[in-house]
């Protein structure tokens, strides 16, 4: 990672040379210093390519990136001096002149001291054969990017030659026999054993037979007490039961086995795994699953399908498919080997790239004799050094962890993995998480329903990878995980719930990322802390203060910490705080110290009554997640120029601020008291030209008349929770709406009639408490855009018509506990787009209609999915 590494020293530079006013005789080695950092990184991809090969290139490669990483710190430590320095009072800032020229006077001379260090490294790069291979992201891979940023590929639509494997399994769980059985799928990593799981699971024979099912996940950090709360939480009915695990230990198999007792009834446990011996013990009566290889025909099927998915006329070359067969031969039939490198190859435009990637995998296979850790490893290699560091970054969460995409983004871009190039950086970070998923190297866990990538996840394989060559780069650390010492070169640090941290607290002065995890997957029994064992204290957080005072990243979400004291303040490279679901009780006022801060995240946190009024300080802040309360004093906040998030802020507060210069603001949350002030408070959201999304959470009164919402032209996204006595005629919503959430508006047939006539509207929630009729209509033609539509506990509900016509491009439909709603609308049968319908939490009489007499309406439906 020793481009990444130089890179972001490049980007600062400009900085200290804005902040140090050095004589012009210095300030020119420091330009110079610039200067040739940007030539040395040229070649480091070069490099990078070669160090497995080379170690006197592996050598070379990392003193480049000691020397950037000590450049980082030179850096990053005057700074913190300069604005110790400042924080003085009159007094002693006076006597403080002389330290100050004495700050600007080393680093002067250790920054030259630096820049002949980069020349005598520069020097030996010939010696080595390194050769100028051009600078930053080509035009070509810029491109590319942007292509692929509209259509992320998934992992479901490719499933090749599992028909048999789904088939024999299906029998098998199914046949009439009442004794409990497990089904073990067995095979080496990779192979699809997961994937073959989740085909027969929602297999539509697997529902009908087994109405009671449960999915879980066991990882190495599994807990007997989580596992079996996991299950129960699915389990719906105390009839047969489907219970399938993923991959497990021994142990985790002897911790919870006693939890399913032969009882007669048919049930069955499906689990996976590599270790046949934990599948008889499993079960001795029945004979393990074995997964094979694919053949040749499906293998190279599975291929095409992964490398072809742009450039489908490169299938048409004889000598692309002869070089092609070569590589899937090479694989051996392992979907996941055939899956990266495929996705590898879908970069590669032309028969010289891939007879290349053929050779390296010879040479890959000569050292390794483990085929799969090859193919991985030339995969991670073919990485471009910005897909590297965000891959590397990803290995910190934990295993089987799903990953907010929001999340992750706001981390790479506070990691300073995000070039600022023009573009929003959020979208860039967006671009590359859909390349990684594209070249096959991250999974898509969760879509949103507008198709864009919502959670992710890792391969076990992929992760052991990940962590590998983080090792191997000092790139991070998992406390927790790796049994290892904390070391003091590594710059970031992933702590575990499991590891004693309080215990073993530990000096890092470089320390730049520090990401506190639980693991105990307790994480919804975490809202009042009282005797949470991971609880942190103000001695830890002092701690931190003052051992890891270059700290750019603290996440403490979910861990206990009910005062964040004025300790904080030391922190000012901090970028990124997140206090979410902590108990957060104080915040001290001394966060305004955090100038550098984009991300501040405080939601969830009840009992937090106050936000300091400082938070305008925060001038960098692009994301401010809060609570919303209307307690304490005024909140500004707008003089945030960057501020691209803002959710949630009590109106009272709200109405304290001028909109119109939050001109980057994208996403905002209001809750409080709307009939007080109404014209002001909707003319003040109008003054936001950026805003796309939109939450109003109307307390203490119903919502007055939303027609001024209407000239919100950007607006696709409104979210409305609180009584509507009447909503606006169709024509007067903005525009371009194209989500509609409705929640507590307690609505009825008049208001589905406006609704039905949204021109643009593709998504609709209908949550609690939205709609109070006990029988609802969509009239002929009605939703003529709409392609998902959601009803979630609409405890009124007993009767849904659809008219001739209606809802026609709909292709997901969820109905989650509307308890009294006795079936499904006869016009179901005429939704010929429809693709999901999702059952969840209805009565049994519900879903045994579904099942039986109704399943006329639905059985062109692909996916029907029963929880």
């Amino acid at each position: 990672m020793a481009e990444a590494a130089l890179s972001f020293v490049v980007e600062r530079l400009p900085d200290i040379l804005e902040e140090i006013d050095f004589h012009t005789d210095v300030r020119k080695h420091v330009e110079r210093l610039q200067e040739e950092l940007v030539r040395m990184r040229c070649f480091l991809k070069d490099a990078e390519a070669k160090q497995d090969d080379d170690e006197r290139v592996r050598n070379w490669v990392s003193d480049i990136r000691n020397v950037a990483y000590d450049a980082e710190d030179l850096i990053d430590t005057f700074l913190l001096r300069m604005e110790s320095l400042k924080k003085n009072n009159f007094f002693k800032r006076s006597a403080s002149v002389f330290k100050e020229w004495k700050h600007r006077s080393n680093i002067a001379n250790e920054l030259l001291q630096i820049q002949g260090r980069i020349v005598n490294i520069s020097a030996s790069r010939e010696t080595y054969g390194i050769r100028n291979i051009g600078e930053g992201i080509s035009t070509a891979r810029e491109r590319l990017r942007k292509l692929r940023r509209s259509s992320p590929r998934g992992e479901e639509k490719d499933i090749v030659g599992l028909d048999e494997d789904i088939d024999k399994l299906v029998k098998q769980l199914v046949k009439t026999d009442d004794q409990w059985h497990a089904i073990s799928i067995v095979g080496m990593g990779g192979i699809g054993k997961t994937t073959l799981a989740k085909k027969v699971y929602n297999h539509g024979d697997i529902q009908a037979r087994f109405p009671s099912r449960a999915w879980v996940y066991v990882s190495q950090e599994f807990s007997r007490k989580d596992l079996l709360e996991a299950i129960i939480k699915q389990v719906g009915s105390p009839r047969r039961k489907l219970e399938s695990f993923g991959e497990e230990e021994l142990e985790a198999w002897n911790s919870i086995a006693k939890a399913f007792p032969d009882r007669s009834n048919g049930s069955r446990v499906m689990l996976t795994t590599r270790n046949k011996g934990i599948a008889l013990k499993a079960d001795a009566q029945s004979i393990p699953y074995n997964l094979n290889f694919l053949s040749e025909e499906d293998g190279w099927m599975l291929f095409c399908k992964k490398a072809f998915i742009h450039n489908n006329d490169s299938y048409g070359s004889p000598q692309l498919e002869e070089t092609g067969k070569e590589i899937v031969a090479k694989c051996a039939g392992l979907p996941l080997a055939l899956i990266v490198v495929g996705g590898l190859l879908s970069t590669k435009k032309n028969l010289g790239e891939w007879k290349r990637v053929l050779s390296n995998m010879h040479s890959l296979f000569a050292r390794d004799a483990d085929g799969v850790s090859a193919i991985l490893a030339l995969s991670y290699n073919d990485l471009p050094y910005y897909l590297k560091s965000c891959f590397l970054h990803l290995g910190q969460f934990p295993e089987g962890r799903l990953i907010p995409s929001h999340k992750l983004f706001r981390l790479w871009i506070a990691e300073g993995l995000i070039p600022q190039q023009g573009e929003r950086m959020e979208d860039v970070a967006e671009d590359y998480l859909n390349e990684l998923i594209e070249r096959n190297m991250v999974q898509v866990a969760k879509w949103s329903v507008n198709d864009r990538v919502k959670q992710c996840r890792f391969h076990d394989l992929l992760r052991d990878l990940s962590l590998s060559k983080a090792k191997a780069e000092t790139f991070h650390e998992i406390q927790g995980y790796q049994n290892i010492q904390p070391s003091a070169k590594s710059r970031r640090h992933a702590i575990y719930s499991t590891f004693q941290w309080p215990q073993c607290k530990y000096s890092n002065p470089q320390l730049r990322s520090l990401l506190f995890f639980r693991v105990d997957h307790n994480q919804s029994q975490v809202n009042y802390y009282i005797n949470d064992p991971y609880k942190m204290e103000v001695s830890d957080l002092d701690y931190i203060g003052k051992s890891f005072k270059l700290l750019r990243i603290l996440e403490l979400e979910g861990i206990p910490c009910s005062k964040v004291s004025s300790i904080i303040g030391v922190l000012i490279h901090l970028k990124y705080l997140g206090l979410k679901e902590t108990n957060l009780q104080e915040l001290s006022p001394s966060i305004s110290s955090l100038r550098n801060l984009q991300t501040l995240d405080v939601a969830a946190n009840l009992h937090l009554k106050i936000i300091p009024n400082v938070i305008w300080k925060l001038i960098k802040l692009r994301h401010l997640y809060m609570c919303g309360h209307k307690y304490g004093g005024p909140l500004r906040v707008d003089t945030l120029l960057h501020l691209q998030v803002l959710s949630e802020i009590n109106v009272e507060k709200w109405m304290q601020n001028n909109p119109a210069k939050l001109t980057s603001l994208r996403k905002l949350g209001i809750r409080g008291n709307f009939s007080f002030k109404a014209t002001e408070i909707f003319n003040s959201i109008l003054a936001l030209v950026q805003l796309q999304s939109l939450y109003l959470r109307a307390e203490d009164a119903d919502f007055p008349p939303l027609t001024q919402l209407s000239a919100l032209q950007n607006l696709i996204k409104l979210h409305i929770r609180g009584t509507v006595r009447k909503l606006p005629s169709s024509h007067e919503f903005p525009p371009n709406l194209s989500q509609l959430t409705l929640e507590h508006t307690h609505l009825k047939q008049d208001s589905v009639r406006v609704i039905e006539n949204l021109p643009r509207l593709l998504i609709l929630r209908l949550k609690a408490h939205s709609y109070d009729g006990q029988k609802m209509t969509i009239s002929i033609n009605g939703f003529p855009q709409l392609e998902f539509l959601e009803f979630h506990s609409l405890e009124s509900l007993e009767e849904l018509n659809l008219e001739e016509g209606a809802v026609l491009r709909l292709r997901s439909f969820r109905i989650i506990n509307c308890v009294n709603l006795k079936m499904l609308p006869e016009g179901m049968k005429s939704l010929g787009a429809l693709r999901e319908l999702d059952i969840e939490e209805m009565p049994k009489a519900f879903v045994d209609r579904v099942r039986g007499e109704d399943f006329y309406k639905v059985q062109h439906v692909p996916s029907i999915l029963f929880v």
